[in-house]
C-alpha cells in the first residue's frame, strides 16, 4: 500500500510530459524491402508512415519532418509491453501484447466513443493504438505544427511511450516481420476499427486537455469512483473525480490525474525518465 501510494505522488512530477494541450481504413502497399534478422536490432525492419503518401520502408528512408507534412492520415500510440509495471497489468502482459490487448486495452478502449473506433495493431513487442481519419487532413502554413501539438497530447490518452513522435511517428505495416524480437514477429490487427473523423478527433483532444480526470478515470476504471482505491490500494477507500483535474481518496488525498496514467508504468521507466529530466 505504502509503496502504491508513494509512486502516485512521483507520479504527479511528470505531469508536464503529459502535453495535454495538445481494417476499415485501407492498407498502403507493402514495399519490396527485404525483411532479415539484421544486426542492427531491426533498424531496417519496414516501417509505414502516418502522413503524406503513407509510403512504407526502413524507418531512415521515409522519415519526414514536421515542416513537411501535407497531409495526416492517422494519429497513434504506442503501448510498448517493456515499460509497463506487471504488478498492475500482470505478468503475461509485459510480454505478450495480444495479452495486454486482450486483459486491458479493449475494455480501455469501449469505454469511449472515440477510441472504441480505434484500429490495434500488435507490433511485435507492444501494442500500436492507429485513430485512422475517414479523410486526411490537409496541412498549410503552420498547420502541421498545431496539429503534431495536438498528436502530442493524444499519444497520452492511454499508458504508451511519452516520447513517441507526434504526427510524424511510424506504425508498422501489417504483414511486416518486427526483427526486434526473437524470434521475428509479423505485425498484426487485434482490432480493425473504422473511420474517425476529424470532429471526433478534436472532441477527444479536448476533452483530455481540459478534464483528464474523467476521461481516464472512466477509460481505465469504468466510472468516477473506483474501489479499492487503484492508486494506494486502500480497500476501505474509494478514488473519485475531484473537478476536471484531479482525483482523490482519503488516504492518496487530491493527486493530480496524471497519476493514474503513471500507475500503469514500472517503477524502473519513470526512475529513467526523472532522471533524463535531470
Amino acid at each position: 500500500m505504502r509503496e502504491k501510494k508513494g509512486r502516485s505522488k512521483r507520479a504527479t512530477k511528470h505531469r508536464d510530459e503529459q502535453q495535454l494541450d495538445g481494417g476499415v481504413p485501407g492498407q498502403p502497399p507493402h514495399s519490396a524491402a527485404t525483411h532479415s534478422r539484421a544486426h542492427d536490432h531491426g533498424a531496417n525492419d519496414e516501417r509505414e508512415s502516418l502522413v503524406n503518401g503513407r509510403e512504407c520502408g526502413p524507418a531512415n528512408q521515409i522519415a519526414t519532418k514536421v515542416e513537411e507534412v501535407a497531409s495526416i492520415h492517422a494519429f497513434m500510440s504506442d503501448l510498448d509491453c517493456k515499460i509497463l509495471d506487471p504488478a498492475i497489468v500482470g505478468e503475461e502482459c509485459v510480454r505478450s501484447p495480444a495479452a495486454l490487448y486482450k486483459q486491458h486495452v479493449r475494455h480501455w478502449l469501449d469505454r469511449d466513443p472515440v477510441l472504441a473506433k480505434a484500429q490495434v495493431r500488435d507490433s511485435g513487442h507492444g501494442l500500436h493504438v492507429l485513430l485512422m481519419l475517414d479523410e486526411p487532413i490537409i496541412c498549410a502554413g503552420d498547420d502541421a505544427r498545431h496539429w503534431d501539438k495536438i498528436a502530442r497530447g493524444l499519444r497520452n490518452v492511454l499508458p504508451g511511450d511519452p516520447s513517441l513522435n507526434g504526427i510524424v511517428a511510424m506504425t508498422r505495416p501489417v504483414g511486416a516481420r518486427n526483427t526486434k524480437v526473437d524470434p521475428p514477429r509479423k505485425v498484426r490487427v487485434l482490432r480493425k476499427g473504422e473511420p474517425i473523423t476529424r470532429a471526433e478527433i478534436l472532441d477527444l483532444n479536448q476533452r483530455l486537455a481540459n478534464a483528464p480526470a474523467r476521461l481516464w478515470m472512466r477509460l481505465f476504471f469504468g466510472g468516477e469512483r473506483a474501489s479499492p482505491c487503484p492508486l494506494c490500494g486502500a480497500t476501505t477507500h474509494t478514488l473519485g473525480v475531484v473537478g476536471n483535474w484531479q482525483v482523490e481518496c482519503y488516504e492518496c488525498g487530491r493527486v493530480d490525474a496524471a497519476a493514474m496514467v503513471y500507475l500503469f508504468y514500472s517503477p524502473t521507466f519513470l526512475d529513467k525518465r526523472e532522471d533524463s529530466r535531470g
